[in-house]
């Protein structure tokens, strides 16, 4: 499995611990589902770096041992109930970059976006991409947003569109073997 894919369990783990203890006014689909939520979250870990894992994990367990639910803190953030969490100005440069990215990925795959991605429609409610990614975000720790920065920006500077790679990634774990397929079976059951 290497170490990627060990530092992603440990992640996973200490994620649906904390997500199980998650009460938010808009409760995700996967929350009662331990396989969803595996295959979800790390297929967007799979396109991270390893440093990136690593300073993630690092943050999971600080909190973890000072009684802190990143997860809860999250929703509470998407659920407009407490202030920001932290101000990095990074934050914005990364939601900007992964909001274009989920654009093209409404336009090259509307069927399956329509599925599976997160409204693009301006909300204050977490329904609204930019507002659960900024508020996931927001619970990194600045090293983390620093490394994960740096990742989307060389990304996007190379026109390569992590959050397409991940969601590839998860339709393959729900058995298509690529997008196209995904978009044409999504089209039929409309």
């Amino acid at each position: 499995m290497g170490e990627s894919g060990d530092t992603i369990n440990k992640i996973l783990e200490i994620e649906w611990a904390m997500f199980q203890k998650v009460k938010s006014a808009t409760p995700a689909s996967c929350q009662t589902s331990p396989d969803k939520f595996q295959k979800i979250r790390s297929s967007i870990f799979e396109t991270w770096s390893v440093r990136m894992l690593r300073s993630y994990l690092k943050d999971l367990k600080i909190a973890f041992a000072k009684g802190r639910n990143l997860l809860t803190l999250k929703y509470t953030r998407m659920d407009d109930l407490i202030p920001p969490l932290n101000l990095n100005p990074l934050i914005d440069e990364i939601v900007l970059i992964e909001t274009e990215w989920q654009e093209e990925i409404r336009n090259l795959y509307p069927a399956v976006y329509s599925r599976l991605g997160r409204s693009m429609d301006p909300s204050k409610d977490g329904s609204y991409f930019a507002v659960y990614l900024k508020c996931e975000l927001e619970t990194y720790s600045n090293n983390t947003i620093e490394l994960y920065y740096r990742h989307v920006k060389q990304a996007w500077k190379k026109r390569r569109n992590l959050s397409l790679e991940s969601l590839l990634e998860l339709m393959k774990k729900g058995g298509y073997s690529d997008l196209a397929q995904a978009e044409n079976n999504f089209q039929k059951i409309r």
